[in-house]
C-alpha cells in the first residue's frame, strides 16, 4: 500500500503472505495517478519513505531514474563499495513514515479485514478498497489550501 503524507490510501495491490513485498514495491508506484487542476495527472513524488526490507539497488536506480529521493535505511549486510559519492540517509525525514504504519493501524482495527472473512482476493481488495474510501471521507479538508 502507498499512502501520502497524511495517511491517506494512494494505491494498493494485493500479492501472496509469501512474498516479498519490494517485488511490488514498482508496480504499487506505477499505478499511482494524481490529477492536478490543470494537465496530465502527477505520478511520481520527490521522496519515498520505506524500511529497511525495500533496500536493493533495483529500487534505487528505479527512484533515481524518476528523480525521486529514496529514504530507506540501508541493511547491515557487506556490500562491495560503489563508486561515487555514499547515499545520505535523511533520518528526520524517515520520521514521517509513520504515516503509513497509522494507516496499517487504522485498518487492522477493521474486524472485516483483520480476521479475514473473505477468502478470494478480489472479496478481500474490495474489502480494503471499501475501507480506504470510509478513511478517505471521514478526513477534514477544511484546513487544506
Amino acid at each position: 500500500m502507498a499512502c501520502d503524507s497524511h495517511g491517506y490510501p494512494l494505491s494498493i495491490l494485493l500479492s501472496a503472505g509469501q512474498d516479498a513485498d519490494s517485488r511490488y514495491f514498482i508496480p504499487l508506484l506505477e499505478q499511482i495517478s494524481l490529477p492536478g487542476a490543470q494537465g496530465r495527472p502527477r505520478k511520481r513524488c520527490r521522496h519515498v519513505l520505506a524500511d529497511k526490507g525495500y533496500d536493493s539497488q533495483t529500487l534505487r536506480q528505479y527512484c533515481d531514474r524518476y528523480g525521486m529521493q529514496p529514504v530507506i535505511p540501508l541493511r547491515q549486510m557487506q556490500r562491495k563499495a560503489r563508486p561515487g559519492l555514499p547515499r545520505l540517509f535523511d533520518k528526520p525525514l524517515y520520521r514521517k513514515r509513520n504515516a503509513i504504519e497509522r494507516l496499517f493501524g487504522w485498518l487492522k482495527e477493521k474486524r472485516r479485514l483483520c480476521t479475514r472473512y473473505d477468502k478470494l482476493e478480489s472479496s478481500f481488495r474490495a474489502m480494503v478498497i471499501l475501507a480506504c474510501i470510509d478513511r478517505c471521507l471521514r478526513a477534514d479538508f477544511s484546513d487544506k489550501p
